[in-house]
């Protein structure tokens, strides 16, 4: 994965939200699928730290003192570069596979 560490994927809060953030993949931690209220399918959902954000924003509360905030995203298909797409299903499947993820 090292050639696309640094790939930048747009990431929204909710899968029917408007607002978004970039991000680079090597930051999204924790994939895993879920399905949404609503949602046609299991999506692609992790988590970024808010102080990784690298263009947009998330909304949240952010004092001095409690700062970064793991933030849950939401990752689309539509949204992605295919070959990183790829990469972070290929994490997630191995999640959920309950085998260790090596990059």
């Amino acid at each position: 994965m090292a050639a696309l560490d640094n790939t930048v994927i747009t990431v929204r809060t909710e899968w029917k939200g408007w607002r978004q953030a970039e991000v680079r993949l090597i930051d999204v931690e924790d994939l895993h699928w879920s399905r949404p209220d609503q949602a046609p399918h299991p999506l692609l959902h992790g988590y970024v730290l808010c102080t990784r954000l690298v263009a947009g924003a998330i909304p949240h509360h952010c004092g001095r003192t409690a700062a970064p905030h793991r933030l849950l995203i939401c990752v689309l298909k539509h949204d992605c570069v295919p070959t990183a797409f790829a990469e972070l299903s290929r994490r997630a499947e191995t999640v959920r596979h309950g085998l260790a993820v090596n990059g």
